[in-house]
């Protein structure tokens, strides 16, 4: 069974690449867009630090590991699932879904992996390369590959987060009929993950843990490459990403209950 969706997830690989390399232009302004993005959140964090030397527990070459961590999960997230997730509402709303149900397929698989932003796999290279070469300069060469191993399976938790925090929203699409600010309030939402975890205090800092994640998508795999494993924050993300994958199971399956079709 996992053979027969890797195999299926090449082919929308191969076909998402060969639709790109019709549009080279938009392929290369995709990756001019998602510049725009890093630099405009790097930038603002370089404002704060004119008046502050720490954020929390993050001093500023902590920070930018942070960042390029942002950055890393976001193109990783883009690249495999970030193109599908709100292609919910229209499918819904047109009756293309109907379409996906009749495949002898998953229905959340396909629609949450049919197109891949290959522009994404250039970003994910040149960042990785980069953070490499940050975090053996902010440990000064003694930061051990285990950290790295943590990191890695840190990051596609995190993204498996993010992933069920869009799919969630937009799938209300069957209870709304036409949800099309699902991006809107994903997007607001999705923002607490975009600053380091210890900025934020108290009752409000715990529920980024838990309840409401934000801080496991990216926080918690820069912390390992900054301040060293943390197993007991390691378990709590892996329990916490199994829940919300579960919840997005759910979500669905009670959202085509009610799916009427283009035919009603």
């Amino acid at each position: 069974m996992v053979n027969r969706y890797f195999n299926i997830w090449k082919a929308f690989f191969k076909n998402t690449l060969s639709r790109d390399m019709e549009f080279k232009l938009n392929f290369i302004f995709e990756i001019f867009i998602d510049s725009i993005y890093y630099l405009s959140l790097f930038f603002f964090f370089k404002i704060i630090f004119q008046f502050t030397q720490t954020l929390g527990d993050f001093n500023q070459d902590a920070v930018i590991i942070f960042l390029i961590t942002l950055y890393i999960s976001d193109s990783l997230y883009v690249f495999f699932l970030g193109g599908n997730v709100f292609n919910i509402n229209s499918a819904v709303k047109q009756g293309d879904l109907d379409f996906i149900l009749l495949k002898p397929v998953n229905s959340q698989f396909f629609i949450s992996c049919r197109y891949v932003n290959f522009h994404a796999l250039i970003s994910l290279i040149i960042l990785s390369t980069l953070l490499i070469k940050l975090t053996y300069s902010y440990h000064g060469n003694t930061i051990i590959l285990l950290n790295y191993l943590f990191f890695d399976i840190s990051l596609i938790l995190g993204m498996f987060i993010f992933y069920s925090f869009e799919f969630i929203i937009s799938s209300l699409v069957f209870w709304f009929r036409n949800f099309s600010y699902a991006g809107w309030l994903a997007g607001e939402l999705i923002k607490y993950s975009r600053r380091p975890d210890s900025i934020y205090k108290n009752f409000f800092r715990k529920m980024l843990f838990t309840i409401f994640p934000m801080a496991m998508i990216s926080s918690v795999p820069a912390r390992f490459l900054i301040f060293g494993i943390n197993i007991k924050l390691f378990i709590m993300q892996i329990i916490v990403s199994i829940i919300f994958l579960w919840i997005t199971t759910i979500i669905w399956k009670k959202g085509l209950l009610r799916y009427e079709s283009a035919s009603s």
